[in-house]
């Protein structure tokens, strides 16, 4: 194994390395950390020398980062969560906190509560910058939240977190049947609902939805016809069809305005969502500020 001197290794450097990697550009890093490019230039070569790898690769007219590059990213990431977490743990002032938001959710699902939350961080700090990503299937947010791309995450709740993380109750939502009135009529009866054609959304996950778990339990079947990865797009894949989409009622405000919805013909628990955090962030002043935040936008408008 190499012997690596990581007395040179501080934290800036690792940052303007991640500014780097983010942006595949040494110009756009420079830009987004106030910079000079040379100082960003300086800082990898000199990572580069530590390190003994590249790191980068000139392809074409831009860069691309090397194999060990790809491999340092989340480790890196991770490590300076870490550091901060060391010192955020005292007052925090939202107004002289320059760094952005970064909330984790299915935005398409939770359309209307991602616009409330906006407004409430807006409302207290108008200037703030708030970056939503796209969550994609549940799976997803011990990744997301543990090599810190994102602070904190709004899913769905399953059977069991890992140690990992820590969460608390935000919402709840019961299950609807969409469909088209111009097309088809509500589903009645059990046996109408399994028979008819249904659109469903696949956010890419290996698991199954917590209501395919259900309908499995009574040994009982969806006829899927059609999957999407986002409820805009089912949205419009039951507009005009006889399809139908069992989705949280609180879509009918959102992407399934103007369709009709009905009752699920059988027993069905309500959705729950959860807000979700890394547990190094626990005494992060800053994070609980924004929970806060989060929990009172989302309380106030049920």
């Amino acid at each position: 194994m190499q012997d690596v001197d990581i007395s040179q290794i501080n934290g800036r450097v690792l940052r303007i390395f991640l500014a780097v990697f983010d942006n595949v550009s040494v110009s756009k890093a420079a830009h987004q950390l106030d910079i000079s490019q040379s100082t960003v230039s300086h800082s990898i070569e000199k990572l580069r020398v530590i390190l003994g790898d590249s790191l980068f690769i000139q392809a074409g007219r831009g860069i691309i980062p090397s194999a060990h590059a790809e491999l340092m990213a989340p480790k890196v990431r991770g490590l300076l969560a870490d550091m901060e977490a060391l010192v955020d743990m005292g007052d925090y002032n939202p107004h002289t906190d320059t760094e952005p938001f970064s909330i984790a959710a299915n935005g398409s699902t939770l359309a209307h509560e991602v616009s409330r939350i906006r407004d409430a961080i807006w409302e207290q700090v108008p200037d703030k910058t708030v970056i939503f990503r796209e969550l994609g299937s549940r799976t997803n947010v011990e990744t997301v939240l543990d090599n810190a791309s994102t602070n904190i995450a709004i899913t769905v709740r399953p059977a069991n977190y890992p140690l990992s993380l820590n969460h608390t109750a935000l919402s709840s939502s019961k299950m609807v049947v969409f469909y088209d009135a111009s097309v088809s009529e509500p589903v009645h009866t059990v046996s109408d609902y399994c028979n008819a054609r249904h659109a469903a959304l696949d956010f890419g996950g290996s698991g199954k939805s917590e209501l395919a778990l259900s309908l499995e339990d009574r040994g009982l079947k969806r006829r899927i016809s059609c999957m999407v990865p986002n409820v805009w797009l089912l949205a419009e894949m039951v507009r005009g069809s006889d399809m139908i989409a069992t989705l949280p009622s609180q879509l009918g405000q959102s992407a399934f305005s103007g369709l009709q919805s009905c009752p699920i013909p059988l027993s069905q628990a309500d959705l729950h969502f959860d807000l979700v955090w890394h547990r190094r962030y626990d005494n992060s002043a800053r994070l609980k500020w924004l929970r806060g935040v989060i929990c009172d936008a989302i309380k106030s408008s049920e």
